[in-house]
């Protein structure tokens, strides 16, 4: 199997790195040369997939490449066991799931009685700690593993509890009420790390107007409250519904969907007095809270009984949902309440569909653009009772919508016929406990206060200082700090540290890892030991005297003024990678707490994303049994394919496709050029170049690491690795056959240069490789540079003309549909004609158009047009060289290169012709169609 030939190469290199401690580093005496690489630590709830290994992978690249270049690379690896999912997995295994069991025996390969033992939380995170841990030196991974540590270490407990008094002190943690995403199976607050798909609650405030009834209300959700004076009717659906009573500062009487009194009974003291059926509410009517008009209540077929309260204020004019719930119960009444310029008067009429997502499509449409350019009709005035008509006028009629909206919930406030609600908006969402995750008003809950104004405009600013990778996910961030809710850090169980104030909350597994990796900097010096928040503030912060610290622990002054070293050569972090996922959490709190913390020296200097895998065109899921474990992966491929094929199939933000043939062409591809390479570290002999080949591979090579370089810094690895493992092949196998003497001085020092380019992605294929020529180890050498190779440019260009040629001559295979025996070339060396194409080149390179070039250039119109054309087709690259080498005989290249093109085409003879010899034979009319260096083109 092909697996077997990279894996035992894979096995013999990682056990040298770790005999010979390659990747533990310590700090150096130049800071500027320090980077510190790190990834979230894993759930320790199942084994590593694909997913992961493309995010560790993809790190690992850039720090295996910074190391060539120089730098003193730190890249640390730690588990997380804290929180609720490692609880989750052992609670089901107690219960006896059978599909947790079933994956975890047929997915997993993990025997039965292994199962049986993971009922106990700590016994399963540890047997996956120990899986993974193993997964990621299978990988390759360039890790410093003395570094490593879980977070139920007693030494990170205490970083964890330093780290809440200092943020308690600082005023950014604090006690009150506030509404959260809540299991009420668990009776805690959730995050993303305690559902099922790690989805993280999007909580969305709501408005409610409370309509008019006889003997009770109806209160209605809606997003546009100011287009209330153009309700006609209150939708409802076909689920049974309840007369409540609500407990504040008023007592309140309404109907709502049976759906909407669990969740909102979350959110308010509810009390049900009796329940009412579709039918009876049909019969009724309800007035208008500002206008006083009637409207009835009626079914609508798009109403959702379980989203807000179960019923809908229908303004048809804005809604085409409304139109038609409003149209379906003979209501014909249109009141139009907005002016937009961009829009029809009345912007639901003339769509003429029923299907929802479309539906959808143009009522969000119509929201965005009314909100953002409309402005409220003057005659809403008119709508209104006469004591009301003037405070309308003055700020609800001809203002923007925007405006209007804030005041109409004003004057809604003023007569008591508002309220806010508030709904998960991309729920369902369900606990690992397997619950529906509600919102609940939670009182005397400790938060971290994301929502405070100066935090976060100061972490908004705070991103000035942060590179992101790549650019436009900035953007990202800044969307998710400004919606950022405040967010409860305590739960009632899971595995993980209390509260030091309070020993009943346990720290939620997302508010206890945000600063985590400054623990990295001393994680291996203080193993076992118990660490004071004095010894952390002067290690971490700067304050306090060693000497009469060390009098007051059982820590050393050695050890403490050795662990603030560590910490102040490795911080801040240089490179943060991460799923793409994590933006809507850890990460934004990554940067809050760091900049509280620590301030604005101690941000991420660089913060960079990769997308998902994907596997079957589907994100992986237990649900849809398409989990793809990284030891499955690994044994069925090889760890050098699996590294490419995570990390280079795509650009590092897009999503990719993990499909087993694109890796097994990978894999084919990497062994022929374990093939190729292992011949020419193996050649022998000293040889001077001086041949055309020997000089294009020079400058091409010199090319080619120069572009590589920059591809690796951008982190563009499908970029660099396809240049590394497709175009360098190619290149080496076309000067192979471009010259009769192979220059094995030459070989040897490419392969030298290859090798190291390919050894980010490749580490243990390169390691083998170069074993086979070279001494020590390509993980501790250079990045190859361009002073390596010299610079031969007239003979780039030269070859340069020869492979456009050859694709000239395919193009025209193709289009005839014959493959060739003989080759017949017209060479146009004209100087007058050279001269157009210099002017049609120095227009191209200016951006000028065609039209340009003919009334600039006297001459012929069609042969003008003809020539700016043919030059047209050369990338910009080569018209810049042939610019500079238009006066090199052209005839003579093609003579001196005829064997290679005979061999490249694969034809018998190929016979050059000057189309200015009046000798020359003219076959098929194409003789002077040449045009100086774009050759005319005969097929026999």
């Amino acid at each position: 199997m092909e697996s077997e030939f990279f894996n035992s190469i894979a096995e013999k290199w990682q056990t040298i790195w770790e005999e010979n401690k390659v990747f533990q580093i310590d700090t150096g005496n130049d800071r500027s040369k320090k980077k510190f690489i790190t990834v979230p630590f894993p759930y320790t709830n199942s084994p590593m997939h694909i997913g992961h290994g493309r995010t560790y992978i993809s790190a690992d690249v850039y720090a295996r490449y910074l190391r060539m270049k120089g730098f003193n690379v730190l890249f640390p690896f730690a588990f997380q066991f804290t929180g609720t999912p490692i609880l989750a997995v052992a609670d089901a295994i107690k219960r006896g799931d059978i599909e947790m069991i079933e994956s975890f025996s047929s997915l997993y390969n993990i025997p039965k009685e292994k199962i049986k033992e993971m009922e106990d939380p700590y016994r399963l995170a540890e047997y996956f700690k120990n899986e993974m841990e193993k997964t990621a030196k299978r990988l390759g991974l360039s890790i410093d593993w003395r570094r490593s540590f879980t977070t139920t270490q007693e030494e990170f407990q205490d970083f964890v509890r330093w780290q809440f008094r200092k943020l308690k002190k600082e005023g950014y943690l604090v006690s009150g009420s506030d509404v959260v995403g809540f299991c009420p199976s668990d009776n805690f607050p959730v995050g993303m790390h305690d559902t099922k798909g790690d989805v993280e609650p999007e909580i969305e405030d709501l408005d409610i107007i409370f309509f008019e009834g006889d003997d009770f209300m109806f209160p209605v959700v809606t997003s546009r409250p100011e287009t209330l004076f153009g309700s006609v009717a209150i939708a409802i659906g076909k689920d049974s519904y309840m007369l409540v009573e609500e407990e504040g500062k008023s007592t309140k009487r309404y109907v709502i969907s049976k759906n909407a009194f669990y969740k909102i009974s979350f959110q308010k003291k509810l009390k049900k007095i009796r329940e009412i059926s579709p039918e009876e509410l049909e019969s009724m009517n309800a007035r208008n809270p500002i206008t006083g008009k009637e409207i009835r209540i009626i079914k609508g077929k798009f109403v959702d009984p379980s989203f807000g309260t179960g019923l809908v204020m229908l303004v048809p004019a804005h809604d085409p949902f409304h139109l038609i719930m409003a149209r379906d119960a003979g209501i014909q009444e249109v009141i139009p309440i907005i002016f937009t310029p961009d829009l029809p008067e009345i912007p639901s009429i003339g769509i003429n569909t029923e299907d929802p997502a479309e539906l959808k499509d143009y009522a969000d449409s119509i929201y965005r653009t009314e909100f953002y350019k409309g402005v409220v009709r003057d005659d809403v005035t008119q709508m209104v009772p006469e004591f009301m008509r003037q405070k309308v006028k003055d700020y609800v009629a001809g203002r923007k919508v925007m405006d209007a909206r804030r005041n109409i919930i004003e004057l809604l406030r003023t007569v008591d016929r508002y309220d806010e609600l508030y709904e998960i908006i991309n729920g369902p969402i369900y606990c690992r406990c397997g619950a529906e995750i509600v919102v609940k008003r939670i009182e005397n809950q400790w938060f971290l206060i994301y929502d405070d104004p100066k935090w976060k405009n100061d972490t908004l600013r705070a991103l000035n200082h942060i590179n992101f990778i790549p650019p436009e996910i900035r953007k990202d961030f800044e969307r998710a700090i400004f919606n950022m809710r405040r967010r409860a850090v305590g739960r009632s169980r899971g595995i993980g540290v209390k509260l030091p104030w309070d020993e009943s909350q346990i720290i939620d597994s997302l508010s206890d890892s945000t600063i985590y990796t400054a623990f990295y900097t001393i994680s291996h010096l203080i193993r076992g030991k118990r660490i004071s928040d004095e010894i952390l503030d002067y290690v971490m912060l700067g304050k306090g005297n060693p000497l009469e610290l060390a009098k007051e622990s059982q820590i050393s002054i050695e050890e403490i003024k050795r662990m603030r070293e560590e910490f102040e050569y490795w911080y801040p972090v240089d490179s943060r990678h991460s799923g793409r996922d994590l933006v809507q959490n850890h990460l934004p709190f990554y940067i809050y707490n760091h900049l509280a913390i620590f301030g604005e020296e101690m941000l991420p200097r660089q913060i960079v994303l990769n997308g998902f895998i994907r596997v079957g065109g589907k994100k992986m899921s237990k649900s849809l049994r398409n989990i793809y474990p990284l030891e499955k992966a690994i044994s069925e491929f090889g760890v050098d394919p699996v590294r490419v094929a995570l990390t280079t199939s795509s650009q590092i933000i897009q999503d990719t496709d993990f499909e087993p043939r694109v890796v097994e062409s990978v894999s084919e591809q990497l062994k022929k050029i374990f093939g190729l390479v292992s011949k020419m570290v193996e050649l022998h002999g000293e040889a001077e170049i001086q041949s055309t080949a020997d000089k294009w591979l020079s400058t091409l090579i010199r090319r080619r690491i120069s572009e590589i370089d920059n591809y690796y810094a951008k982190m563009m690895f499908k970029d660099a690795f396809n240049l590394v493992i497709y175009t360098i092949y190619e290149d080496i196998k076309d000067y192979t056959e471009m010259g009769d003497q192979l220059n094995p001085t030459l070989l040897k020092k490419v392969a030298s240069a290859w090798i190291r380019m390919m050894l980010p992605v490749v580490p243990h294929l390169a390691e083998e490789l170069w074993s086979k020529g070279f001494q020590g180890l390509v993980s501790t050498q250079p990045f190859p540079t361009e002073n390596e190779f010299n610079e031969y440019e007239e003979t780039e260009f030269q070859v340069e003309y020869l492979k456009n040629l050859i694709e000239s001559v395919r193009e025209v295979e193709n289009v005839i549909s014959k493959e060739p025996e003989k080759i017949i070339l017209y060479v146009d060396s004209d100087k007058e004609r050279k001269e157009i194409v210099k002017r049609s080149l120095e227009f191209l390179n200016q951006g000028k158009g065609v039209r340009d070039f003919i009334m600039e250039v006297k001459g012929d119109e069609t042969d003008l047009e003809n020539v700016y054309r043919r030059m047209e087709q050369y990338d910009r690259k080569f018209r810049i060289l042939l610019l500079k080498y238009l006066d090199t005989d052209e005839m003579k290249i093609l003579a001196d290169n005829v064997n290679f093109l005979i061999r490249k085409l694969n034809v018998t003879e190929i016979s050059i012709f000057d189309s200015r010899d009046p000798m020359s034979p003219d076959v098929k009319g194409k003789k002077n169609t040449a045009v100086p260096f774009s050759p005319s083109v005969v097929i026999i």
